[in-house]
């Protein structure tokens, strides 16, 4: 597990930057803004990557944690999304460990890079405090791992939708971005759950939990009683 954590942490440091910039883009908080926990004393960000979320928590919440891997995403955060209440942490999602317990468990487009879901959905529940909420995004796929020209074609389809929207001097980032070597050799390693395997396996370990999908993505609420 070592080496596979070692290479995503590698690819993202090497696109950070670029990826900042599209998901500030495309940002939307919306799921996790409207799903937050009653109390809000202590929220973790699983795999908080630039912080977009995590400075978004911040305003509801008295402490917010946001780990990641990549040490160029949380410098990224660090100079862009620093607040008083907010701490960034280098750390691996697979080796999750505190002694602290949190009000919000939150973790976006994160879960499709673990090793062992099932393991971290346990130790997050572990953390959770009563009345408490776990909320997760991630990608689904009918197609474990789409190929490379799947992502090159979709990002010629989306760049004149994006020139109209953002402009073109924006569009061709982004589009540049997406076809990128970095990029795609990253996507190339991201192995997707299908919907039903995705359900199959929360709703094992987050009994009656709900479900939201969105496009390709699948959102998970469940509050611990």
């Amino acid at each position: 597990m070592g080496d596979i954590s070692n290479s995503i942490n590698k690819q993202f440091d090497e696109v950070a930057e670029e990826y900042d910039f599209v998901s500030e883009l495309f940002n939307n908080n919306n799921f996790f803004i409207s799903n937050m926990s009653s109390n809000k004393n202590r929220v973790l960000d699983i795999g908080c990557g630039s912080g977009i979320l995590t400075l978004e928590l911040s305003k509801h919440y008295g402490e917010v944690i946001g780990i990641d891997i990549s040490e160029e995403m949380l410098s990224i955060a660090k100079s862009k999304r620093q607040r008083d209440n907010i701490s960034y942490i280098n750390m691996d999602a697979n080796k999750l460990c505190f002694e602290k317990t949190f009000d919000f468990i939150v973790s976006r487009t994160t879960f499709h890079h673990l090793s062992n879901i099932q393991s971290v959905l346990k130790q997050m529940k572990s953390m959770l405090n009563k009345g408490g909420k776990i909320v997760i995004l991630d990608n689904v796929s009918k197609v474990e791992t789409p190929p490379r020209w799947a992502y090159i074609v979709g990002a010629f389809q989306d760049f004149l939708p994006n020139s109209f929207k953002y402009g073109v001097k924006t569009a061709i980032r982004v589009f540049k971005h997406s076809i990128s070597k970095h990029w795609l050799e990253h996507l190339a390693n991201d192995k997707y759950l299908s919907a039903e395997k995705y359900k199959e396996i929360f709703g094992e370990c987050l009994p009656n939990c709900s479900y939201i999908k969105e496009t390709v993505f699948m959102g998970v609420i469940w509050e611990k009683k």
